[in-house]
């Protein structure tokens, strides 16, 4: 049940970029999984009808506007705005990811299929929706800490290890290390004569 009158439908203007502007904040409501089509309806006239007095307001009337932009404009300040009221103490109304979380926590409350007539409302919020969006929203983890990684030797392995045992071996020695150069050498000298005669 919609607790709010209907306001009246603004008039059909010649200019296409309002009705962008409409398709566009409709489909960010319904981004937030408002379906009601009166719903709906209402809060998207009513943003667009405060984008168009911006958009009328003495100050910027004599510059171009773009109506998509004010629009949307309109609509994410309003979200942010009820996320604020709802979420009271909880939120800092500075945070920049305060519409990011708090669209999570408008899902994970299900508050579109639970209360949908108090999305976006001027009235206050009921205590159960209230406190469903308090304990859906999601904080943030403790603060970052630096910590120190000290590097430790790798380990790949008895084969590896028997290697490296036998490369330092022919450091230490660098006569035995000839010897075994020289003897590989021969054998792959032999190995080649044996398979070409």
């Amino acid at each position: 049940m919609i607790s709010h009158p209907l306001p009246a439908i603004p008039a059909p203007d010649a200019d296409t970029a309002w009705d962008e502007a409409f398709l566009r904040v409709e489909s960010y409501l319904r981004a937030h999984q408002i379906e009601s089509r009166l719903l709906l309806n209402r809060l998207v006239v009513e943003i667009i009808n405060a984008a168009r007095a911006v958009a009328l307001a003495p100050p910027s009337s004599s510059a171009t506007v773009d109506p998509i932009a004010l629009a949307m404009r309109e609509a994410e300040r309003r979200t942010n705005a009820w996320f604020t009221r709802v979420l009271g103490d909880a939120v800092d109304s500075d945070d920049e990811r305060l519409g990011t979380r708090g669209r999570i926590a408008l899902v994970l409350a299900d508050v579109p299929a639970r209360w949908p007539q108090h999305f976006l409302a001027a009235t206050p919020p009921p205590p159960d929706l209230v406190e469903a969006m308090r304990s859906a929203y999601i904080e943030a983890g403790p603060e970052m800490e630096f910590t120190r990684m000290t590097p430790r030797p790798l380990d790949f392995g008895p084969i590896a290890n028997v290697a490296d045992e036998a490369w330092r071996t022919f450091r230490r020695w660098p006569i035995l290390r000839a010897v075994v150069v020289w003897l590989l050498f021969i054998g792959l000298l032999a190995a080649a004569w044996r398979f070409t005669h």
